[in-house]
């Protein structure tokens, strides 16, 4: 009697060895393949690797100058010896006001009392500390200082940047250095700092020339971006620079006014000590 055998699994499939060697050979020539790929191109991978998009947070306006503070500024280039170290270089600071330094150069300052390291006296009257680019140093209040005296000062991470402050009377009212401190002054005519005119080649103020009335108010107003000035003179280079009238650093989207009592009738060429390109003229009748 035969027997049928039934097979309910699936047939078991079988190559022979060389047929398995020529496989392994084939998947050890590709992993070969792409290790000598990845070797050469992985420098590149590294140096060069996928741009990746940083969102920046918008940086905050700094907050407007509080009254009685007289403003100096380190402008741009300071730190190369020969170029201006601090604006105005010999500051007017009326008694009882504070002072701030506005750091507009690429590098770190400081503000601090004395001619150099050497001096034994160094940093006691005062010391901004480190001023980072861009920023101002904290409120500084010269105590114990009286009408007519001076004090020398100088950076110590670039001991040949030099300034000089000076204490004057306090004008009646107070307020800020450049402000304009006569109350009585008739109102008069409005000069703006233009939006955009930072940039080299554009309109700077607006009018110009500005014609006004001796003992008149002159108003700023600066609708740009960045921090401006109208200081008397042609730049930095005029000796006169900042002797007739200066705004001080007025920041974006304020107003000041100034004082024009003491000018007598004639015309006065005014720039931006920051940016000395723009230029503007008053005319006082």
């Amino acid at each position: 009697m035969s027997h049928e055998h039934e097979h309910d699994s699936e047939p078991v499939l079988r190559t022979s060895p060389a047929r398995m060697a020529r496989g392994i050979a084939i998947v050890g020539i590709t992993l070969a393949i792409a290790g000598t790929i990845l070797m050469f191109t992985f420098k590149d991978m590294i140096a060069n690797p996928p741009p990746v998009a940083l969102i920046k947070k918008p940086t905050p306006p700094p907050p407007p100058p509080a009254a009685g503070v007289t403003q100096i500024s380190i402008p741009s280039g300071a730190s190369v010896q020969g170029s201006t170290s601090y604006d105005p270089g010999d500051a007017k600071v009326p008694l009882g006001n504070k002072v701030v330094w506005n750091n507009a150069d690429n590098a770190i300052h400081t503000a601090t009392s004395g001619t150099g390291a050497s001096d034994p006296n160094v940093g006691k009257a005062f010391d901004t500390s480190l001023i980072n680019p861009g920023e101002k140093s904290k409120e500084i209040e010269i105590t114990g200082a009286k009408v007519g005296d001076s004090f020398a000062y100088h950076c110590t991470v670039h001991p040949f940047m030099t300034g000089k402050i000076t204490i004057v009377e306090a004008a009646a009212g107070g307020g800020s250095t450049g402000s304009g401190s006569g109350g009585a002054a008739a109102s008069g005519p409005t000069v703006h700092i233009l939006s955009g005119s930072s940039v080299q080649g554009a309109k700077a103020y607006d009018p110009t020339p500005v014609e006004i009335k001796k003992g008149d108010k002159l108003t700023v107003v600066n609708d740009d971006s960045a921090i401006h000035t109208v200081t008397s003179g042609t730049g930095a280079e005029d000796a006169n620079a900042g002797k007739a009238f200066d705004s001080s650093l007025l920041d974006p989207g304020k107003t000041v006014s100034v004082d024009t009592s003491a000018l007598a009738a004639g015309s006065y060429d005014f720039h931006c000590m920051v940016h000395p390109f723009m230029k503007g003229k008053l005319n006082v009748t």
